[in-house]
């Protein structure tokens, strides 16, 4: 309890002084000493037109660009490359399996001579 006494108190104390100290005046007499620092202050230092000359310029155009390499590389050749690639190869697979036992002999044949080719150095 004595903590917060305490604190109140030297609040209090602080607000009466600010009060005495610092009175409002008509006129701001720091603005009439230092005219170009409220310049400078009123400027804001050029920070919103800088900021907004970076997002305009430059970060939405390397954006752009990003964009266009990710859909033409990314998108296009990777993507959409290797799905037909892999449609390709799944095409060729389905015509090899036709549910006819003569062709699957015929197939198990070229298997055989392949791997006695391949056996005897030929490749």
């Amino acid at each position: 309890m004595t903590i917060i006494g305490v604190s109140l108190l030297v609040m209090i104390v602080g607000a009466i002084a600010a009060l005495f100290l610092y009175k409002p005046a008509a006129e701001d007499s720091l603005r009439q000493k230092s005219p170009g620092l409220f310049a400078l202050l009123a400027s804001k230092l050029w920070i919103d037109e800088i900021y907004l000359y970076y997002v305009g310029k430059v970060q939405q155009r390397f954006a752009m660009l990003l964009d266009f390499l990710e859909q033409v590389f990314l998108s296009g050749l990777i993507i959409r490359g290797l799905a037909g690639v892999v449609g390709f190869i799944g095409m060729g697979a389905r015509a090899l399996h036709v549910g006819n036992l003569h062709v699957y002999v015929y197939w198990f044949f070229l298997g055989v001579v392949l791997f006695w080719a391949y056996a005897a150095g030929v490749f």
